[in-house]
């Protein structure tokens, strides 16, 4: 991409993003700011930029531009429209005062002249280094300041005549009507007639003896400088209207060498045709006479719609009926007109039906990707109102609004755009009468709630929805396919591309938001959101994202509870694991036939949970399931089942518990667990076995570890019975001096 090229993207997307939004908004910001970056590389080689356009050619620091380029089509328009020239940026200006200049540019040109034009607008925003231009092309170099570098000229560039002082201008004009073969026409008598009649037999001139001629004028087989343009242009403006027009439309014949004049020449095709209709209009030529030679010269030109629209512009600009110049252009096909010259035929001539639903969306496309919102609203506007037509026209408006509704996704609808289509579609939804029209008016609404799904305005879809649901609800005859239609919406949003949405705004958004909007819409989804959300359980890898996906569940309540069952099933351990959390927060005790299966889990981190979430929810109820399963779990499940059996006060545990404290071939790790569990259960039928745990025996017999013994005495401490008391002082008054006897003697609370 050329330098100027990218300097003109960056310059378009600054522009709308102005346009959609304020100055003071990030996504401009940003904008502003790489075009600005861009700028200041052009700045770093020279002291200033300048952009020129004459006719509807643009000039950058003088040299001629390849104006096929959308965004610099956008910029010469942006620039035109606005009653100006061009611009100079010089080195050193600041991003403030290049904001404010975009600002300027950006504005509409009816504002811009209550305003006093742009220069007004610059010099009260404090700009000093960025300059409009509304006078004659020139070419600025470095060091080039001369007298006549900011002459202002009243007439537009495209029709200025040359210099006739000139000498070589003159000769050279004198040199190209002595090799034209002219020839008399039917109206010869005076320069006038001569020039009009041409028009009765057209015929273009043929050209291909012009070589030797720009070979005086210094043209070579490439790009010509702008002081041989320049020059040229001089010489051709020079001709009559009559003998122009002919010439223009012999440009296909001219030689091949020097390629430069051909080169110049093409380029300055635009203003040249301006000055000939021009011309010809002012010597009482008639419109219809001109439309089959404009439209010869036209289709021979690569950038023909950028002519057509100047010349159209042009004429308007001086003072023309608009129907004769679309009757000058008439005999152009709708892909050959200028965007200006269709947006006249679609909002003047009312032509917007008549087009195909093809071409209606290409050219609404081209008018977003352009950031002529303002246009674009117009013509919504009008598809809009469709809506309360005939019903070829409400299919036909649907149908259009139904491709505009899915640029909300990519490249995306500014709000001016957005709003009064979402308005004027759920306006449509509750009354319109016809199936097919319905279901294109639908399929638009699917794609704006869609979008707000994306963008995380999940507020906006349930507001959206319910005002629908609301506004069928007043109907005295509900449609079976309006019902349909509202059940469609809410199935596009069941979807699972939709619901990943969803779930990336969960991962991404702060607490705050996902208190305010995404929590609500979980619970709007319902059912469909908890399946969703159970399933990605089941495959996400990130332990926090694992976490946020639980967060979110156990915000439904009750309503999960199928999908977390269902989810039971899963051979994959960790959504097992994770389901047992859920239910263990938001079930109740008729869920144990559902949590028992899996104290046998294979898994013995989905055993403990099992083991944790049957006794939080089951109470009582569940000691029939824990007790067998001290001697059939791992050590790890054991510990679960000690803590809920103490928890429970598990007197009908005691005698497992008991044994298992007991048995000298367990881990003592556990066998304390154990002793701890008997003194948490309380039960004075715990003080036998504890009193055997706590003794001293014969050698024989072997009296237990220390720890082993300190635990079982603090559990009868903890049972607190005056038994329990009395044992403990005979197993004190038994007891060796020792570490143990003094850690007995705290307990007691003789230390």
């Amino acid at each position: 991409m050329s330098d100027v090229l990218q300097l003109a993207q960056s310059l378009a997307v600054a522009f709308r993003s102005l346009q959609m939004y304020t100055a003071a908004h990030p996504r401009s910001k940003d904008a502003v700011a790489a075009a600005y970056a861009t700028l200041q590389l052009h700045l770093e080689e020279r002291p200033r930029i300048q952009l020129v356009v004459s006719g509807a050619r643009p000039f950058f620091n003088g040299e001629a531009q390849d104006d096929r380029s959308p965004h610099l089509a956008a910029l010469v328009r942006q620039v035109t429209e606005r009653g100006v020239s061009g611009f100079i940026v010089e080195r050193g200006a600041t991003l403030e005062e290049f904001t404010a200049f975009l600002e300027a540019l950006g504005t509409r040109p009816p504002r811009v002249q209550e305003l006093g034009g742009l220069e007004s607008m610059l010099l009260a925003a404090g700009v000093k280094r960025i300059q409009i231009t509304q006078v004659r092309y020139q070419v600025v170099l470095e060091g080039d300041e001369g007298e006549d570098a900011g002459r202002e000229l009243n007439r537009a560039p495209s029709v200025q005549a040359p210099p006739l002082e000139d000498p070589l201008v003159k000769a050279i004009r004198e040199a190209l009507l002595f090799s034209l073969p002219m020839g008399p026409g039917p109206g010869a008598g005076s320069a006038e007639a001569d020039e009009l009649a041409f028009l009765q037999d057209f015929q273009p001139l043929h050209l291909g003896g012009l070589g030797a001629l720009g070979a005086e004028l210094g043209f070579g087989p490439d790009q010509p400088s702008a002081d041989q343009v320049d020059t040229l242009g001089q010489v051709l403006s020079g001709l009559g209207p009559g003998t122009l027009l002919r010439l223009l439309a012999g440009l296909g014949t001219l030689p091949q060498d020097p390629a430069g004049l051909a080169i110049g020449a093409h380029g300055l095709a635009g203003g040249l045709l301006q000055q000939a209709v021009a011309g010809l209009l002012g010597l009482g030529a008639d419109w219809g006479q001109l439309a089959g030679p404009v439209q010869g010269i036209l289709d021979q030109l690569s950038d023909k719609d950028q002519v057509r629209g100047g010349l159209g512009d042009f004429l308007r600009g001086q003072g023309h009926d608009a129907s004769k110049i679309g009757l000058l252009l008439r005999r152009v096909t709708w892909e050959d007109l200028s965007l200006e010259a269709r947006l006249v035929k679609v909002l003047e001539d009312g032509c917007l039906f008549d087009l195909t639903l093809e071409e209606r969306l290409a050219f609404l496309r081209e008018l977003l990707d352009l950031g002529r919102i303002d246009d674009f609203v117009r013509v919504q506007e009008l598809l809009l109102d469709a809506l309360r037509q005939e019903r070829l026209l409400r299919l036909q408006s649907a149908q259009t609004l139904a491709g505009i509704a899915r640029w909300a996704h990519a490249p995306g609808l500014p709000p001016d755009i957005e709003g009064p289509l979402a308005e004027g579609l759920k306006a449509n939804f509750p009354w319109e009468p016809d199936p097919p029209v319905h279901h294109w008016t639908t399929e638009a609404l699917e794609s704006l709630l869609r979008a707000h799904v994306k963008r995380g305005d999940l507020n906006q879809v349930i507001s959206d929805v319910r005002e629908l649901e609301g506004a069928c609800a007043f109907l005295d005859h509900p449609q079976p396919w309006r019902q349909e239609a509202y059940d469609r919406l809410l199935e596009a949003l069941r979807r699972p591309g939709a619901l990943d949405e969803v779930v990336a705004h969960l991962h991404s958004m702060d607490r705050a938001h996902l208190a305010s909007e995404v929590f609500p819409y979980l619970e709007f989804i319902g059912v469909p959101m908890v399946h969703h959300l159970m399933a990605c359980l089941g495959q996400e890898e990130d332990r926090v994202k694992r976490g946020r996906l639980v967060e979110a569940i156990r915000q439904m309540g009750p309503a999960a509870l199928p999908p977390i069952l269902q989810a039971l099933e899963s051979p994959t351990w960790y959504l097992v694991r994770n389901a047992l959390t859920l239910l263990t927060d938001i079930g109740d005790a008729g869920l144990l036939p559902a949590i028992a299966p899996l104290l046998r889990h294979p898994e013995p981190r989905v055993r403990r949970v099992a083991i944790r979430s049957l006794w939080r929810l089951c109470g009582p109820a569940s000691e029939p399931h824990l007790i067998p399963r001290m001697k059939e779990t791992d050590p790890g499940a054991l510990e679960e089942v000690l803590f809920a059996l103490g928890q429970l006060k598990s007197v009908a545990s005691l005698p497992a518990i008991a044994e298992f404290a007991q048995d000298r071939r367990a881990m003592e790790k556990l066998r304390i667990k154990a002793i701890e569990t008997l003194g948490a259960i309380g039960s004075p039928e715990a003080q036998a076995p504890l009193a055997e745990l706590v003794r001293r025996r014969g050698f024989f017999t072997g009296t237990e570890s220390s720890p082993v013994r300190l635990a079982a005495a603090r559990a009868l401490a903890d049972l607190g019975t005056p038994g329990a008391t009395s044992l403990l002082r005979s197993v004190l008054d038994a007891e060796p001096r020792g570490e143990f006897r003094e850690a007995l003697m705290g307990l007691i609370g003789l230390a």
